[in-house]
């Protein structure tokens, strides 16, 4: 974790910012909020510091950038720095005139120059009056290429071999090139770059050169490799080596190559300047540049049929987490040895659920991380205390929580296998599907490329989406490789290509979990952007859209709840409600019948079995009546139904049960006579005492449970011959799980006034005094910087995880993420993420701190 941090570095993007004003740099700020966590920064010159970070600039070229900035980016990172921007112009293919873009092409990078510079990764630096500006990029921004442009060395500029002439190589370039040695050397200098940057006279030369010289540039276009290679090597290498420097058209390093110079070819990075490098490349652009967005099939809708299309996709996932909930409370799933549900208890809630394995997974995972589910301690699922509070809220209320637990994650929740690794197949991977629940390694990839997929699906535009039928994960997957190319791919789904071109087969198959998750959650409807998917596209980015605001979004997109069931009498009695159950029709139905699998509907069955539950809890028929015609949706119920609570009631405590010698009594002797006799009850071992008596040897419980289970509806009574009513107690764990994701920072700073602060402040206000922590680091960690001190200090007194470069003596520097710090100076203890003890820091050795780890 190598900090862009030197004093120029800071400086001159501190020059930048100050450029930007209060509104840009609250933008900027906006954009880029990693700048802005605790400690809070003080000054320009720490956010500056932050913005110049690897982690910061990483998730900025990640979550932020398009294509095209992207390739402009690629482009610089192979110019030299600082560049010209003509240079860059001409490497894109655009070339213009200072100032004076002529097409779409050139405006279209003055765009994305002015994106990178918004968000404080590229900036112009000053130029001399009428010449043009030079352009600074972040060396983190730089790196993120190993080989830009598939070049191995980054390019020299042609003005800096031009300057690097003096005398007779100047002389002899001029000379052989048949151009005028009249004037000075600064006039000599400039006729040699006018000529070098006409991209056809360079070509004209070449056309008449030696074949040694033509083979030895085709071959440093190419590669820009070294000339230690089989041709530099050889005699008619050297020949061409000579051809080539004697009209300057090569370099080494920063001054150009002398004919006939002699020495070790390693010693000499022999390369093309970027002029020459993109005249060689004829009318092809030297790097490739793709301003517009790619063309996708697009149809034409109304907000409205976006917005009924997501309410209906939002309707049924409610209904179908009411139903996967529910399942989960009647028989909490068991958890595998190693963690998580496995495929067998998967399948039996798919089964009771009557849901898609893929709805059960997404439903789990963000029950769980809404805090809805819980481990017990005992490898079981539990509903906790919050589902309770859950079940009593109004469609908008449910909805709100699992939206923003799936926004959240930082893991696909339905991609149950990689479908890739980076260098081919993982022989440490499980055969099996991965369990649901399980623990697995976090990938901030996995949220970016949902972030991705959102901002892409937005820049549709108003009453545009993408044609469903025709190839729509092709389509997703050529819009995220414009609009967020960086976030194609996470380590979840990268697969490795040595032609560095896209897989689109692959990025389709990387995308089809994400996209189908999201169309289940009513986010995408109709291949656009809903509603809904709006409220949530930036939560993650701003604290100021929090659960309210989405829960209001849901307000008007999901319909009311439903007040009224249907009943139903052929073949079975039945109730059936549209939509999503209002919490207390919700409740009354599962009191008096049994919840059925349909969606986007719920059914209920009501038979003998539930009613006799009703009635257990002390209802009477008249008061299941009455029940039953308050969410009826007509004035009069089914005849059917009115008979089914009467025998149900007439059935109910005919034969009673009083504990603890199981004695079984009722004034029908004829029933007691029919259960004594039933074979189904066998196993009770009931003995007849009297006509209207029968004893059982086994307990209370056992009993009743044969009992009902024959079809009778026995009832328990006290000792003193009083009912005893059944109300069972729901089996919840107190706790809610610890939140898999951080939530906003508590108290967002307003943006506006930070930025007008951090402006106004000068040189020669007050140094902030240290605090006692950062005293006593001081000390000893000699290699902080005070905001590296601020960082490890804040850490320390909040008891939070930070990650830390670290040089013991001479050794190579290493990053480590720790918690559980505790100070002894001069050493830190603490905890790392891959060892299973604690480790010793010196604080000396301590180089950095940061915030977190590179993304």
């Amino acid at each position: 974790m190598v900090s862009d941090s030197n004093p120029s570095a800071v400086d001159q993007l501190c020059d930048h910012l100050r450029t930007l004003g209060p509104h840009g740099l609250e933008q900027l700020l906006a954009e880029r909020r990693d700048a802005l966590t605790e400690p809070r920064p003080r000054t320009l010159s720490e956010i500056a510091e932050r913005l110049l970070r690897p982690g910061s600039v990483q998730r900025a070229a990640t979550q932020l950038l398009s294509l095209p900035c992207v390739e402009v980016a690629e482009a610089l990172a192979a110019l030299p720095a600082p560049c010209p921007r003509p240079l860059l112009a001409s490497m894109l293919g655009l070339p213009q005139e200072l100032g004076k873009p002529n097409d779409d092409g050139e405006a279209a990078l003055e765009r994305a120059l002015g994106r990178l510079s918004a968000l404080g990764l590229v900036w112009a630096r000053d130029a001399v009056p009428g010449e043009p500006s030079n352009l600074i990029m972040a060396e983190a921004l730089r790196e993120l290429w190993k080989e830009p442009l598939g070049l191995r060395n980054r390019l020299v500029g042609f003005e800096t071999v031009v300057e690097n002439l003096h005398g007779e190589g100047l002389a002899t370039a001029l000379d052989t090139l048949a151009l005028t040695d009249a004037g000075s050397e600064s006039e000599q200098r400039t006729m040699l770059l006018a000529h070098h940057r006409d991209g056809q006279r360079v070509r004209d030369l070449l056309t008449h050169a030696p074949a040694p010289a033509q083979e030895l540039l085709k071959h440093l276009r190419q590669y820009n490799s070294t000339t230690y290679s089989s041709i530099s090597m050889s005699s008619a290498g050297q020949e061409g080596q000579n051809w080539a420097a004697e009209r300057a058209l090569l370099s080494s390093k920063d001054r150009p190559v002398s004919p006939g110079a002699s020495g070790f070819f390693m010693e000499r990075e022999t390369q093309l300047p970027a002029e020459v490098l993109i005249a060689l490349r004829g009318p092809e652009p030297a790097a490739p540049f793709h301003p517009r967005p790619p063309q996708t099939p697009l149809t034409a809708v109304t907000s409205q049929q976006i917005t009924e299309a997501a309410s209906a996709a939002a309707v049924t996932f409610l209904a179908q987490a009411a139903t996967v909930l529910h399942a989960c409370v009647q028989q909490p799933p068991a958890l595998l040895k190693d963690g998580g549900i496995g495929t067998r208890e998967l399948t039996r809630i798919t089964k009771a659920s009557g849901c898609t394995p893929a709805a059960v997974r997404l439903v789990l995972e963000c029950a769980h991380a809404a805090g809805l589910l819980a481990h017990d301690g005992q490898q079981r699922i539990l509903a906790t205390t919050a589902y309770d509070a859950w079940t009593a809220r109004d469609p908008a209320g449910q909805y709100t929580p699992l939206a923003l637990a799936w926004r959240m994650m930082r893991f696909t929740p339905t991609r149950t296998t990689p479908i890739a690794t980076r260098y081919g197949t993982d022989d440490d991977a499980p055969d099996g599907p991965t369990p649901a629940l399980a623990s697995r390694a976090e990938c901030e990839g996995c949220r970016a490329t949902r972030t991705a997929l959102l901002d892409s699906a937005a820049a549709l535009g108003p009453q545009q989406a993408l044609d469903t039928a025709d190839d729509l994960l092709g389509a997703f997957a050529d819009l995220l490789a414009w609009h967020r190319p960086r976030a194609r791919f996470c380590a979840c789904t990268e697969k490795y290509s040595y032609s560095g071109k896209r897989d689109r087969d692959h990025e389709k198959a990387a995308l089809a979990p994400l996209v189908r998750e999201a169309e289940l959650l009513g986010v995408l409807a109709q291949g656009a952007l809903s509603p809904l998917g709006a409220a949530l596209r930036h939560h993650d980015t701003d604290p100021a859209l929090n659960e309210t605001e989405l829960a209001a979004c849901a307000q008007q997109v999901l319909p009311p709840p439903a007040e009224t069931a249907r009943f139903h009498t052929d073949p079975d009695v039945t109730a059936t409600v549209d939509g999503v159950c209002s919490p207390r029709l919700a409740a009354l139905l599962d009191q008096l019948a049994d919840r059925a699998v349909r969606h986007p509907a719920s059914l209920w069955h009501i038979t003998p079995a539930s009613l006799r539950r009703a009635l257990d809890t002390g209802h009477t028929a008249d008061d299941l009546l009455h029940a039953l015609r308050s969410i009826a949706d007509t004035t009069v119920l089914p005849e059917r139904l009115t008979d089914l609570v009467r025998e149900a009631a007439d059935a109910h405590g005919r034969v009673r049960l009083t504990t603890p010698a199981s004695l079984l009594h009722s004034t029908d002797t004829a029933l007691i006579a029919e259960i004594a006799a039933s074979d189904r009850l066998t196993p009770l071992s009931l003995r007849v005492l009297a006509p209207t008596v029968l004893t059982s040897p086994l307990p209370g419980v056992t009993v009743l449970a044969a009992l009902r289970d024959a079809g009778y509806a026995p009832i328990d009574e006290e000792h003193d011959g009083a009912s005893r009513l059944e109300r069972p107690t729901p089996n919840r764990h107190p706790l809610l799980p610890a939140p898999r994701t951080a939530g906003p920072a508590p108290e967002a700073p307003d943006l506006a006034d930070l930025a007008e602060v951090l402006l106004s402040a000068t040189g020669d206000m007050p140094v902030p005094r240290l605090s006692p922590t950062e005293q006593v680091l001081a000390r000893d960690a000699q290699h902080l910087d005070p905001p590296a001190l601020r960082r490890l200090a804040h850490a320390l007194d909040n008891a939070l995880e930070t990650a830390i470069t670290y040089a013991p003596g001479a050794g190579r520097p290493t990053t480590h993420t720790i918690h559980s710090l505790e100070l002894d100076p001069p050493y830190l203890y603490a905890w790392t993420g891959t060892d299973d003890e604690v480790s010793t820091f010196h604080l000396s050795h301590i180089q950095d701190v940061d915030a977190e780890a590179p993304a």
